[in-house]
């Protein structure tokens, strides 16, 4: 991979059109996981996508030192446990292992969108905090879905599926689907946690669900100039 591919980028445009990758990509990891139900090869195809992620991460975090090596971690975590997932579907640790890896690394994203949210740069447009939000708000939902399925594999019988009536362990995919359900407050009663420690989890994700939601809310209206600001913007360009 060349290095122009790697180092931060420098645009307005090129941002933007660095958060639309993320996005895409997070809506189809987080929302198209069904696909990793068809077979070995369909949750490397899943898996692969991952890429995306690690690629923005890595050129987002490029220019920030203190970014830089928690997500080059995560990043590696990731890939680690990734092919060590790929190669042993079937084994508790290695699902352990790719499942760590998805934390560390959204966890690790997570913050550095938090802080472009909190202190955006002079040049960011209305649209690219919603990006910035949006993709966040998918990564809270998966930093969530991965500690919960970690939870249920060190601890079977921590969440309940009231739907199925096998006594197996739920799978990831069930707890990224609740963490998600959890994460919006609609509370459908399918896949509750039935351990103190699940439901303080999702009592957890609930609270910073809503808060984060409140809080967007609130930074977005609090910036509202933002629209003056893109105006006297796009002006200052033209003069």
């Amino acid at each position: 991979m060349s290095s122009s591919l790697l180092h931060a980028p420098r645009t307005l445009h090129q941002r933007r059109t660095l958060l639309w990758v993320l996005l895409c990509t997070l809506v189809v990891l987080q929302f198209g996981y069904p696909v990793t139900l068809g077979g070995p090869g369909w949750t490397i195809a899943y898996l692969c996508v991952y890429v995306g992620v690690i690629w923005y991460a890595i050129r987002t975090a490029a220019s920030n030192p203190r970014h830089y090596w928690p997500v080059l971690v995560g990043a590696c975590g990731l890939i680690a446990g990734g092919v060590w997932f790929a190669a042993q579907q079937d084994s508790r640790t290695a699902t352990a292992g790719m499942l760590a890896g998805m934390a560390m690394l959204q966890a690790a994203l997570l913050v550095t969108l938090a802080e472009v949210l909190v202190r955006p740069p002079v040049d960011a447009r209305t649209i690219d905090l919603l990006l910035v939000a949006v993709c966040a708000y998918l990564l809270l939902g998966g930093v969530f879905g991965a500690v919960g399925a970690l939870l249920e594999l060190g601890a079977p019988g921590s969440y309940v599926d009231n739907i199925l009536t096998s006594t197996e362990p739920l799978a990831w995919q069930s707890l990224l689907y609740g963490s998600y359900v959890t994460l919006s407050t609609l509370g459908f009663g399918d896949v509750v946690p039935a351990s103190a420690w699940a439901r303080s989890l999702a009592s957890l994700e609930a609270v910073v669900g809503t808060l984060f939601l409140a809080v967007v809310i609130a930074r977005l209206v609090g910036v509202a100039g933002f629209a003056d600001r893109d105006k006297r913007l796009s002006q200052t360009r033209k003069d």
